[in-house]
């Protein structure tokens, strides 16, 4: 797994992730991304477009990210979309 964190603007931080999330991983994005939670911006875009695999660990992160900040699922793979939106989170991490 691949990850960039960056705020385009001060409302907003954008990451980038790619590769493959899961258990073995999260952790480390986790701790990557806290100070930018911590921060309280508006709205943060997770670009997921180059995940090859996520597990539920990673969309258990996103809901919890979601508990305290926007957080908007950008270009998510199409089985990951499904998965989502059968669990009935995409209104809750703004699937786009």
């Amino acid at each position: 797994m691949t990850f960039a964190v960056a705020r385009s603007d001060g409302a907003t931080a954008v990451l980038t992730i790619a590769g493959e999330l899961d258990i073995s991983n999260i952790d480390q994005l986790a701790a990557a991304v806290e100070p930018v939670i911590e921060a309280r911006p508006d709205r943060l875009v997770v670009n997921v477009g180059g995940l090859r695999f996520a597990d539920s660990s990673a969309i258990a992160l996103w809901v919890r990210w979601a508990a305290d900040v926007e957080v908007e699922l950008r270009d998510p793979p199409a089985i990951l979309r499904q998965v989502i939106t059968r669990m009935g989170l995409a209104g809750k991490l703004a699937l786009k």
